[in-house]
């Protein structure tokens, strides 16, 4: 099964700033392996509901095993026994509305630079949530695609995803906000007055979160939209990827844009 990436332009470096560690919105849920794994940590792991059955433990500060800034079990064991949530972060997967599998990278990960992802990271990652994943995979992918062949342009005007997804891409892939919003006239018949800082970084984000597909319930004129305010909230920052991470927590982990 073919993946698409969603980021392009982008990369990260590890700053060992433990965020990942600090379980603010998430917990580390371990499959039947990690279980098997981590059999010398059993007082470090707790039960679970849902489709994990266990998970780590945490306390106000985060993980339990996370010491002086690093993590126990990469350190005794090697990085092969850390957990394959850990070991995927930070990027994670979403389903795309025809069932294709996306790979994305969280911005709230302070290591997010400019640059690209080495083909092997994507590689690993790909393969270690696919293991996290291996006996509800496909079930995944079921659950997140769409099962009806059309969505709307704007209110009651219907098209099908194939169209949707052209013209989305048509309008994200200008070169400039002036550009995008001429393109969006041109689709939607009606100028749109939401002023975004020009920023070759923010365009690129907009597009990423395009490819995410976060707001596929809503028409693409309202995705659109929806696309622009969040380049309107960008641009109040100097440093561009201090939003980006906001806009992803809240995206990801239900935290109020300020």
């Amino acid at each position: 099964m073919k993946w698409e990436i969603t980021f392009e332009g982008i990369t990260y470096k590890c700053k060992f700033c433990t965020y990942c560690c600090s379980c603010k919105g998430w917990r580390i849920y371990l499959n039947y392996f990690d279980y098997l794994r981590l059999k010398d940590y059993k007082e470090f792991i707790e039960p679970s509901d849902g489709e994990f059955k266990y998970k780590l433990k945490v306390n106000n500060k985060g993980c339990l095993l996370l010491k002086n800034n690093l993590c126990r079990i990469h350190l005794e064991k090697g990085y092969i026994y850390k957990p394959l949530m850990c070991r995927i972060f930070p990027f994670s997967m979403m389903v795309k509305w025809d069932g294709t599998p996306l790979l994305i990278i969280k911005h709230y990960c302070s290591g997010i630079i400019k640059g690209e992802v080495e083909k092997n990271l994507i590689k690993e990652a790909i393969s270690n949530i696919k293991e996290l994943y291996f006996d509800i995979f496909e079930d995944l992918i079921y659950r997140g695609m769409e099962h009806s062949s059309t969505t709307y342009l704007k209110e009651n005007e219907k098209i099908t995803w194939e169209e949707r997804e052209e013209l989305g891409r048509y309008i994200l892939k200008a070169n400039s906000f002036l550009e995008l919003k001429e393109r969006y006239k041109e689709i939607f018949r009606e100028d749109i007055k939401i002023e975004v800082k020009e920023d070759e970084e923010i365009l690129r984000y907009l597009r990423e979160l395009h490819y995410r597909e976060h707001f596929r319930k809503l028409t693409l004129m309202d995705e659109i939209k929806k696309l622009l305010e969040i380049g309107k909230y960008l641009s109040k920052f100097k440093n561009v990827f201090e939003g980006e991470k906001r806009v992803d927590e809240w995206l990801f982990l239900n935290k109020n844009l300020d």
